[in-house]
């Protein structure tokens, strides 16, 4: 698209509103032009009204450089003069219309669409002189399409082309010469208020039909048809910003904040009536699998409240919370702006009750009678054939008929709302599984650094993707700050508290570790509580299995009754499709996949009948995808238990190579040890042993090899407490508690967690622990110089965090001056644990009201302000201007991986 694209006179059938704004787009692409052929510092006012573009071009039209272009200009601005109707300019048009006055009558078309036809033979005429050599950063291109400059921050650039959306831009270059001509800006804070409008508004009017005037001081004006049930109507909408930058509608009763405006707009009643009611057949939906499996027990279980960890300092003191407090508070910090998104992901094991926690979170948010409380609007996953967060979120809020993808992320932006996103692991699916970043980088981009989102995820390996994946693509415009809730393992008191309701003993000294161990999430809570009222001659993992499959039996019935698949074989197929799923990464297999792992079970082929009957198995959920049927476990914790069967039946060459291959939860890990003892008679060390020589001979070796994901699990579960020497190499976990007694020695070991207890001493080589926790140990258990791996210590005083601090609490050195490397050091080992942007004053570099940069201070901002100025100063680390309100802001992008130190 050229020039002469843009300013081309649109069809005489264009209604007379958009002919009007065109005339103020002209008038803005002739200006830019005058500003692109001065070659310098300019004057011009960004976004600019049509009077301001007016002023402009008269005063600077000498920048040109001849008379034939400097007439030609003047006669463009005079336009706006000419008469269209009785007694009317179009400047005298424009300005009732657009003030929220009655549209025009009797327009005279014809005059109209020959001011806009002369106006853009003389803007070409002039750009084809030749005065202007480059038209960047005026005027780029977008998406294919030359767009002209609307507005300029500190933080992005708006460009409008001539049909569409306006686009934020963020790159550098466009920035830094933008910067150095000198943009003048008349209300910043205003005139993004304005561009928020215009992109909230998106979500609820008709398309093309938002029209906006900014005239510091005066009042925003918004004119714009509102889609509803019974059609359209017109409004027109005014906006201002009190002293304290507070966002304020202008209504008909008198100021109210801006929520409420897009409270009104899309009937805040309603809306919560219809969103409870698509609620509770999520609801509905949740219980039904525990409810066939556990039939009459499942009602009298009581509201067991979950606990959460939190990975950082997001609410306070860090320590554990119940999910009903997290989700407090974080409905609490929705409406507070921080120039992120506030991105928390909900992690827990299959069965450990995320779904559940997540319903009656939206449910209690939905519920509340505050009138302007956040709402949590709850997108569940499952059972969609949608493979991205753009087409669920539309198919989601299609049954409301208020909300699509635009309004919800209109109402997250504001405040009121809160995103959920339930088994976001799930719907990334056949293709992003190893990118989670690529399904919710287009949520992040129209959030533009607001809101909050909560993602659920089975286990924190999905998580961890997610982070690394935004470390891997530090250019991302509107980096999340991520948050990570962990569902904590029931402990005993939380079993007693449920089997107490079911006239059940909780499991006692005559249940094995194993189980013990397996009792710490809800829905093996539920299943031991069945087994143990059945009285069934059953091992309980065998108990669960055989509850599973008694549905499919019924449903697999061949001709004349006869049984085509026995328990064992249907067991033996569950447990080839968990195989084949796990090695996929995906959540679901095909049908010809589902009949592929039915053959290797019974080692043959399968009849017609079989393969007729095969496609009804109750336990596998059938859907559609891609004009294929496609099946997947109806619940994930089952999911689990047959892989580890299959592992645990597998010959052990080819446990192994599984395990090396698919990364195993701590679930799983668990479900493995529990199984194979009842197989085997014993634990799996010989597993483990086949596994760590394969993960020892893995060139080139990286901490994310599934196997060393397997192996940490699976050491963890066997050896993590014992008597004796222990050795493990190239393990990679998260939680890791090391017990009983004797030497750990742990090479190239990535762990998160580290805990150690009072008889263990610890020998870390080449090794990263995140956290080390030696609170019911001393420093005395640390062998060597193992502390230099270590990022944070725990002790039973303090949180010790970077390499001089912990050398201190662990009394390796004198408490001297603080040097500059220590200096350096400390603040290198608080940003390589930083999980999101670190957003400070761009003028002394503090942070503003983030409970999360506290460190920052530890050695006082002078401190602090020498090392940011030093790092800067190496190109070690850049300082990016972002769009905020209130005082200026920088965001720091690191150059480089900073590593503890």
């Amino acid at each position: 698209m050229t020039i002469a694209d843009l300013v081309a006179a649109p069809d005489r059938q264009q209604a007379p509103l958009k002919t009007l704004a065109h005339v103020e787009f002209q008038l803005r692409v002739l200006g830019l032009l005058c500003a692109a052929a001065a070659g310098g510092p300019t004057t011009l006012t960004t976004p600019g009204s049509l009077d301001l573009w007016y002023r402009y071009i008269t005063l600077q039209r000498g920048s040109l450089g001849c008379d034939t272009c400097q007439s030609a200009a003047l006669d463009v601005a005079d336009s706006i003069n000419a008469e269209v109707a009785t007694g009317m300019s179009i400047r005298q048009m424009r300005n009732q219309v657009f003030h929220g006055g009655p549209d025009p009558e009797n327009v005279d078309l014809d005059a109209l669409h020959q001011v806009v036809s002369a106006n853009a033979d003389r803007i070409v005429a002039v750009h084809a002189h030749g005065h202007v050599t480059q038209l960047e950063p005026f005027f780029i291109p977008v998406h294919g399409e030359l767009a002209a400059l609307n507005d300029y921050s500190e933080g992005s650039a708006t460009y409008w082309p001539r049909r569409g959306l306006a686009t934020d831009i963020t790159r550098p270059e466009i920035l830094d010469a933008l910067q150095k001509l000198g943009p003048q800006g008349g209300d910043r804070l205003l005139e993004s208020f304005a561009l928020d409008i215009q992109k909230d508004l998106r979500g609820f009017a008709e398309r093309d039909s938002i029209h906006t005037l900014v005239v510091p001081p005066q009042p925003i004006v918004a004119r714009w048809d509102l889609r509803t049930s019974g059609g359209t109507i017109r409004r027109v909408d005014r906006f201002e910003m009190n002293v304290d930058h507070a966002r304020i509608w202008q209504s008909e009763s008198g100021p109210k904040p801006y929520k409420a405006f897009l409270a009104g707009i899309c009937n805040w009643e309603l809306l919560k009536e219809r969103l409870l009611e698509e609620l509770e057949e999520q609801v509905k939906l949740e219980s039904q699998i525990s409810e066939e499996l556990f039939p009459d027990l499942k009602r009298h279980v009581p509201n067991v409240p979950a606990r959460v960890r939190v990975a950082d300092g997001l609410f306070g003191d860090g320590s554990d919370v119940t999910i009903t407090q997290a989700c407090e508070r974080i409905t609490a910090r929705t409406g507070i702006y921080s120039s992120y998104t506030n991105l928390i992901t909900l992690t827990g094991e299959a069965g450990s009750g995320k779904t559940h926690s997540l319903l009656q979170f939206a449910r209690e948010s939905l519920s509340h009678s505050g009138e302007l409380d956040p709402l949590a609007i709850y997108i569940s996953s499952s059972g969609t054939s949608a493979n991205s967060l753009d087409t669920l979120l539309d198919a989601r809020m299609a049954r409301t008929r208020i909300l699509d993808k635009s309004s919800v992320l209109a109402l997250c932006r504001a405040g009121l709302a809160i995103l959920v996103i339930d088994g976001f692991d799930e719907l990334l699916g056949f293709r992003t599984y190893d990118n989670p970043l690529t399904g919710l980088r287009p949520i992040l981009d129209e959030l533009r650094g607001k809101g909050t989102v909560i993602l659920s995820a089975r286990s924190s390996y999905s998580e961890a993707r997610l982070r690394q994946n935004l470390e891997l693509h530090a250019a991302l415009d509107w980096p999340p700050y991520v948050t990570t809730l962990e569902l904590l393992p029931w402990q005993p008191k939380q079993l007693r508290e449920l089997t107490s309701h079911l006239s059940v003993e909780a499991a006692g000294k005559n249940t094995s570790p194993e189980i013990r161990q397996l009792l710490t999430t809800p829905f093996f809570c539920l299943a031991f509580a069945a087994w143990a009222r059945s009285e069934k001659p059953l091992e309980f993992l065998q108990f669960v299995v055989e509850t599973y499959l008694q549905r499919e039996r019924r449903k697999l019935a061949g001709q004349g009754g006869i049984e085509l698949f026995g328990s064992g074989a249907l067991a033996d197929i569950f447990s080839e499709v968990a195989e084949l799923i796990a090695r996929n990464a995906v959540p679901e297999i095909s049908e010809e996949d589902l009949e592929l792992a039915a053959s290797q079970a019974l080692a043959r082929e399968l009849t017609k009948e079989e393969k007729r009957r095969l496609v009804a198995l109750c336990g596998m959920s059938a859907e559609w995808a891609e004009d294929d049927l496609s099946f997947k476990f109806t619940h994930l914790a089952i999911a689990e238990q047959f892989l580890a069967r299959q592992v645990a039946r597998l010959p052990l060459d080819q446990a192994a190579s599984l395990l090396f291959s698919v990364p195993v939860s701590a679930l799983c890990a668990q479900l493995i040890v529990s199984i194979w003892r009842t197989e085997h008679g014993g634990v799996p060390t010989e597993l483990i042993a086949a596994l760590q020589e394969r993960v020892t001979a893995a060139q080139p070796y990286d901490r994310r090899l599934p196997g060393a994901i397997s192996l940490g699990e699976l050491w963890a579960k066997v050896h993590g407490i014992g008597d004796g020497p222990r050795t493990a190499r190239r393990i990679t976990v998260e939680d890791l508690e090391l017990g009983g007694s004797g030497r750990v020695s742990l090479e190239e070991a990535h762990i998160q967690n580290l805990a150690v207890g009072p008889g263990v001493e610890l020998l870390l080589t080449s090794s990263h622990v995140d956290r080390l926790d030696l609170s019911k140990s001393s420093g005395a258990a640390l062998v060597g110089d193992s502390y230099k791996q270590v990022l944070e210590l725990l002790t039973q005083s303090e949180l010790a965090v970077g390499q001089s601090r912990i050398k201190h609490v662990l009394g390796l050195t004198e408490d001297t001056a603080h040097d500059v490397s220590e200096i350096d050091n400390y603040f290198k080992s608080n940003l390589a644990l930083a999980r999101g942007p670190i957003i400070v004053s761009s003028r002394d570099f503090a942070p503003e009201e983030d409970s999360r940069l506290t460190w920052v201070l530890d050695y006082g901002l002078a401190a602090w302000q020498g090392f940011v100025r030093r790092m800067h100063e190496e190109g070690k680390i850049t300082l990016e201007k972002v769009n905020a309100s209130g005082r200026r802001k920088v965001r720091l992008r690191a150059t480089e991986k900073f590593h503890k130190q």
